[in-house]
Formats: C-alpha cells, sequence, structure tokens
C-alpha cells in the first residue's frame, strides 16, 4: 500500500492508463486512416490503369449494337485486359466495363456483355465528374467474378469514370483481393501506430527519469529535515532530563526533607500546641507543593517512558486535570505491552501536547487518554467535552503544540488528526505505523 503512495509508481499507474487509452482511440484512428489509405492507393492505381491501359482501346465500335462493329474487335479488346490483369503489378483479379444506363460492355465472362446491371448512386456521381470509387464487390453479384476463395466477398469493387474518343460515358471497374488491400492497410497502420504512441513513450520515460530525480532530492531534504528534527526533539528531551533530574535530586529532596523535619516537629511533645498545627499546616502544604512539583517533573520527562511504564507515565501526566476539576481517565490496553520504544515516545509528546491543551482551554468535565494496538502501529485518542474549537479558524496561526508534531508524525508515516467544533468538545487520534 506505501508503493503505491509513491509518487513515480503513481505516475506510471497514470501514464499506463493514459497510455492504454491513448493507444485504444489512436489505434482505431489508425486503423480508419489506414483502411482510408489503402483504398486511395487502389483508386489511384484504378485512375492510371483507365487512363493508361483501358481508354486506348475503348472504341464506339466495341458497343453492343454499334453500327461500326467490326468481326474479332471484341475477341481483341479480351486478349488486351485479359493481359492487362495477368501483367498488372497491382494485382487486378478482374475489369469490367459498363455503359451509362449498365448495359454491360466487356466482362471476363463473355455472355453478360449486353446484360443492364443499374449503377449505383456512387458510380453515377463518379460517371458524370470522372472521379473514382470502391465499395464490396460483393454488392454487385452476379457481376462480379468469383475471388482467390471463390466468394465475390474476397474482392474490392474500385470503379473510375471514363468515356470513348467519341464522348461515350463509361464505367472502368477493377475488382482487388481483400487481402492485399488488408495486407496493405496493416503496412500503414503499423507506421500510424507509432508515429502516435512512440513520441508518448519517450515522453513517460523522460518524465519518469526526472520525477525520480526530483523525489529522490526530496526524500533526501525530508531525511535531512526529519533527522534535525528529531535532533531537537533529542536535545529537548536531553535538556528535559537534565532538568528533571536536577530539581529531582536538588528541589525535591530538600522539600521532601523539609516536609519530614516539619512533620517530626510537629509531633514532638515538647512543641507548644500553637506552633504544632502551625508546623502541621505548613508540612501539609509543603507536601501538597511536593506533589504538583513531582507531576511537574513527570511532564518534563516521565521517569518510565516505556511500553510498560506508558500507563503510569500518563496518569502522572493527567494528574494535574483534578485540580482543574476534571475527572480523568487513563487506559492503556494489554497489546501495547510490546510496542517499540519510539513508538511510545511518540504517544507520550502527542498526549503530552493533548491533555495540557485540555487542562488549559477546554474547561471540560471528563478527559479520557486511551492507547491502544492495531495492526499497523500503535493508536492514541484523547477526548473531551470541553468547549471545543473551529480547527479552521486557527489552523494558519503559527504553533509549536500538535501542529509542530503533525510534520514528525506524517514523517513516521503516521496520521494525527484533531477534530473539534465549537460547544463539541475535542477528539485526538494519532495513528503511528510502522
Amino acid at each position: 500500500m506505501r508503493l503505491l503512495r509513491h509518487p513515480v509508481v503513481g505516475f506510471l499507474l497514470v501514464s499506463g492508463a493514459l497510455l492504454v487509452v491513448i493507444a485504444v482511440v489512436a489505434g482505431r484512428l489508425a486503423d480508419r486512416a489506414a483502411e482510408e489509405g489503402a483504398l486511395a492507393e487502389r483508386r489511384a492505381t484504378n485512375r492510371l490503369v483507365t487512363a493508361a491501359l483501358v481508354e486506348p482501346y475503348l472504341k464506339e465500335r466495341l458497343f453492343p449494337g454499334s453500327s461500326k462493329s467490326l468481326p474479332g474487335t471484341l475477341d481483341r479488346f479480351d486478349r488486351e485486359m485479359r493481359q492487362l490483369v495477368t501483367n498488372s503489378p497491382a494485382r487486378i483479379e478482374a475489369l469490367t466495363v459498363r455503359a451509362a444506363d449498365g448495359t454491360v460492355v466487356y466482362a471476363p465472362d463473355l455472355s453478360l456483355i449486353g446484360q443492364v446491371y443499374p449503377l449505383t448512386a456512387a458510380e453515377e456521381a463518379a460517371l458524370l465528374d470522372g472521379g473514382t470509387g470502391s465499395a464490396p464487390a460483393g454488392d454487385r453479384a452476379p457481376l462480379v467474378p468469383a475471388g482467390p476463395d471463390g466468394s465475390p466477398d474476397d474482392l474490392v469493387q474500385v470503379f473510375t469514370g471514363s468515356q470513348t474518343p467519341q464522348g461515350r460515358q463509361v464505367l472502368v471497374e477493377a475488382f482487388y483481393d481483400v487481402q492485399d488491400i488488408e495486407s496493405r492497410r496493416e503496412e500503414i497502420y503499423n507506421a500510424y501506430r507509432w508515429i502516435t504512441v512512440g513520441p508518448f513513450l519517450l515522453l513517460t520515460v523522460i518524465v519518469t527519469c526526472l520525477l525520480t530525480l526530483l523525489t529522490r532530492q526530496l526524500r533526501t531534504a525530508s531525511r535531512d529535515r526529519e533527522r534535525l528534527l528529531r535532533s531537537a526533539i533529542s536535545a529537548s528531551d536531553a535538556e528535559r532530563r537534565r532538568i528533571a533530574r536536577d530539581l529531582h535530586d536538588g528541589v525535591v529532596q530538600d522539600l521532601a526533607g523539609t516536609a519530614f523535619s516539619l512533620s517530626a516537629l510537629s509531633r514532638d511533645p515538647a512543641t507548644p500546641t500553637r506552633a504544632r498545627d502551625l508546623l502541621e499546616d505548613t508540612g501539609v502544604a509543603l507536601r501538597d507543593s511536593l506533589k504538583a512539583l513531582r507531576s511537574l517533573l513527570a511532564e518534563i520527562h516521565p521517569p518510565d517512558l516505556h511500553a510498560r511504564g506508558l500507563a503510569a507515565a500518563l496518569s502522572d501526566l493527567v494528574a494535574p486535570a483534578e485540580a482543574a476539576g476534571i475527572e480523568a481517565t487513563v487506559a492503556v490496553h494489554d497489546d501495547v505491552a510490546h510496542a517499540p520504544d519510539a513508538e511510545v515516545a511518540l504517544v507520550w509528546r502527542v498526549a503530552q501536547e493533548a491533555v495540557r491543551n485540555a487542562i488549559r482551554h477546554s474547561a471540560a468535565g471528563r478527559l479520557s487518554v486511551e492507547v491502544g494496538a492495531a495492526p499497523s502501529g500503535l493508536v492514541l485518542e484523547v477526548a473531551d467535552d470541553g468547549v471545543g474549537f473551529d480547527p479552521e479558524a486557527v489552523r494558519d496561526r503559527s504553533s509549536y503544540g500538535l501542529r509542530g508534531l503533525q510534520s514528525l508524525v506524517e514523517d513516521t508515516g503516521g496520521s494525527l488528526v484533531v477534530d473539534s467544533a465549537p460547544g463539541e468538545g475535542t477528539r485526538v487520534l494519532l495513528r503511528v505505523e510502522r
């Protein structure tokens, strides 16, 4: 799952999807263009064949019923056309000639001469303007001869409008093997395909290399930032430990000794009653101050910050809530016992900031701190029923609290969510990823 969040992988997935779409769309367009290109070549060939090889033999006496008809005219024309079909580099399968009214002037099957096969609209248009068109040959059966596989459907009809020297309009029709046209279509299609997809593939490779380089630079910068942040946190922890140690070994011990001495003096029979009461009150005040100082030391740096000591450390953390009139509860599930110290430290720092904010600002009646374990890592939830706030209203304010920890949490792959609204309390949810 983490691999899918990698920008290079995401780019490659999107590029792959786009490449498939482009390949499909471009393939269809290229296929259509290739087919049209192959037919256009056959139409150009047919115009050339008509002008150079057929028109010179189109004489008035060739037409059925012509008064100028001479014996042997049709036979000579038939020999010329069969030789043309046999020797044509364009691989013409057959050739026919029809008059404007559809009368067959010439066909390889001489028995068809004189029969009428009306022209289609496309054939009439080509006849009138001397143009060229094409159509499936199977539509013109039985005028069409059988193809290489024995069926007219294996041929494509290409027709060109022409006329005799006397001005009589005729339609010259050549029939080509559909497989030849298909082969030419494939050649044109392959050229179109690489022209369309090749540049995109090249662009994808170049952008992937650039994105990989940029990602490495960003990750290096992120690791440097994380290292600096951890160094700052480590320095802060070291300073906290020093302060906590100095206070514990100095002021706390002195206060504890003083409180013990006052308690002992207050119980001395030689001490006057009035002084005894004053000493007892002073001792109680010192012990309360000592308790508050120890809670402060736990907040500054807990003495047992690891998985098994997390519950005690959190209990010391929420101890000041009682003085603020807040009912605080701590729940640490058993499955947290084997969590790594790094995860426990992060949970502690977030809990420390969330509890501190709740005590200072929430005006809550209840505060709960719960830590559990999930397959991906630890989960911390700090919730209160206080006044709440609008997270959007304070998003742009400078803060070294929870938002100051946001970067560290995200760098470890975790997530930190602050859910709150005016009058609805606040919920801080931390998910630590292993």
